[in-house]
């Protein structure tokens, strides 16, 4: 029921941030140039919303945020149908463009009340209000070209649900939570600026955003399409990039996301270069849309399996606005190129080699995209300080990044000491090395020390001894182990180290990262 709710709330949101189009063209027979630059400020305005609006849903819950955005958005498309200058028409649908946030809003819930091994397929049922956007542009489109009288029923239907939503919605309490939300916002936009998850996301996002708004001016400008015939085109390759995103979600709940990200951005990147060199296939941008919704789709899913309870809101919102900010940028490169070379090929070619350079940067990094980001994990509390966390590189081949995010939350609370158990022989999963960068970038004001341990035996006194040394120095120590050693050594180290407990690390594609006191949990491997 609440994701329906939702879905349904966003597909209304959405149609009114895009509400400005038709009445540019058919009120005010706006040039298609003119068109472009005027449909970026509800864009704009949804980038810079959409972190604020995240931060709050995390303080006040989606049952005062859903409504509250749905009146916003009410309240300007209502003006933007009395509106009868094209300035006051152009004011209304930019603040409009607030009704995209629905979108972090709707996210947060969806995130909240589904189990980890779902998240990933609900989150692109939910991303589904795009095509429902779509169904309502079409309708409208047919039935009231001007978009006076579609505007004030919309306003009118978003009222409804408003009320509707704040009468339905069930979620957990919000937690309460101190602080300035403008320190947070500017904390958690720091932090997003060197998540790779985050800058992958922006390519991906921008990818399918940037398409909705250019490619009518582009098929009506390069290829000489009719404007209705250029908007039909656009709606229907927006809608197969939204069914991508939903099957990008159901994979990552099944696979590895590291092999799809490198597909979909090495096809777009190929893509991107017959349309630049031959822009008569033009429906190869079609091809282009789906790959960014798959990759985009994959990494909404890895960003929500990721986002902790209390922060998913702001986290959403950071991650949204960084791809809704970046999804100016493309319009704006391929139409300034051609202001400068009277073509489009430098354009399409300089977003081939982005996607190229984003390809091979997944399949640098491999398991350590997205390591920055904190997953849905709190360990119960420990009687004191001192706990031994005991895992192998086979426990991070599929949850790396949940993995290493319940080890950085579980070091925020207790003295840690990580064994990991390593093989001479590569095995799938995370490197030591790995290990440690993830841990470095979710705590950046932590020292993060590696010491490998001798082999022999007889020898693991003297290896606690420089254990004792950094934990007393306030560092987390990753000892790193043989992997069929790692629990005996564990069990030593416990008691050199006079540990409070020892929890097993693992983890399950239907739960995320768990922790179990050693004896409790999965099978030794």
């Amino acid at each position: 029921m609440a994701l329906v709710l939702v879905t349904i709330g966003l597909g209304l949101n959405l149609r009114a941030s895009v509400l400005l189009g038709p009445h540019l063209h058919e009120r005010f027979g706006v040039t298609p140039g003119w068109h472009l630059a005027l449909i970026g400020l509800p864009v704009l305005v949804a980038a810079l919303v959409r972190s604020p609006v995240g931060v709050l849903t995390d303080r006040y819950g989606v049952r005062v945020m859903l409504p509250a955005v749905s009146l916003v958005a009410a309240a300007s498309v209502i003006g933007l149908g009395l509106a009868g200058s094209l300035p006051a028409v152009v004011v209304a649908g930019a603040v409009a463009g607030t009704g995209s946030a629905a979108f972090v809003v709707g996210a947060a819930l969806v995130a909240r009340l589904f189990p980890y091994g779902r998240r990933g397929l609900v989150l692109g049922v939910f991303g589904l209000g795009v095509a429902l956007a779509l169904l309502l542009s079409l309708v409208s489109w047919s039935l009231d070209r001007e978009g006076r009288l579609t505007a004030l029923l919309l306003g009118g239907l978003l009222v409804a649900f408003a009320g509707v939503a704040a009468a339905l919605i069930r979620e957990p309490a919000p937690v309460g939570r101190g602080g300035s939300p403008i320190r947070e916002c500017v904390t958690l936009i720091r932090l997003a600026a060197t998540s790779s998850v985050t800058l992958l996301y922006v390519v991906a996002l921008s990818g399918m955003v940037s398409i909705a708004v250019f490619l009518p001016v582009y098929l009506a400008s390069a290829l000489h399409f009719g404007w209705t015939h250029a908007l039909a085109v656009t709606g229907s390759v927006v809608a197969a990039a939204a069914v991508a995103r939903l099957a990008g979600g159901w994979w990552t709940d099944r696979h590895p996301t590291v092999r799809l990200l490198v597909v979909c951005y090495g096809i777009a990147a190929g893509l991107c270069v017959i349309v630049a060199v031959a822009p008569r296939f033009w429906p190869a941008i079609a091809g282009i849309a789906v790959c960014d919704g798959l990759a985009g789709g994959a990494l909404l899913a890895l960003i929500g399996k990721a986002a902790q309870p209390y922060s998913v809101g702001a986290v959403m919102g950071v991650t949204g606005a960084a791809g809704t900010l970046g999804a100016l940028i493309p319009p704006l490169l391929l139409a300034g190129l051609h202001g400068l070379t009277h073509s489009y090929t430098a354009g399409w070619t300089l977003l081939a080699a982005v996607l190229l350079a984003a390809m091979l940067y997944v399949r640098t990094r491999d398991l350590r995209v997205g390591l920055g980001l904190a997953v849905g994990f709190r360990p119960g509390t420990s009687p004191t300080t001192t706990t031994v966390a005991v895992l192998a590189e086979p426990d991070t081949r599929l949850g790396a990044a949940a993995v290493v995010a319940g080890l950085a939350e579980l070091a925020t609370s207790d003295e840690l000491v990580v064994v990991y158990g390593v093989d001479e022989r590569p095995r799938p999963g995370l490197s030591a090395a790995g290990l440690v960068a993830g841990l470095r970038v979710r705590l950046p004001r932590h020292s993060v020390v590696a010491v490998p341990l001798h082999e022999n035996p007889e020898m693991l006194g003297q290896d606690a001894l420089l254990l004792v040394e950094h934990v007393d120095a306030g560092a987390l120590t990753i000892a790193v182990a043989g992997t069929a050693n790692r629990h005996r050594v564990a069990a030593d180290l416990s008691i050199y180290l006079q540990a409070d407990r020892v929890l097993t690390v693992s983890y399950d594609p239907a739960e995320g990262a768990e922790l179990h006191p050693v004896g409790s949990g999965p099978p030794r491997s």
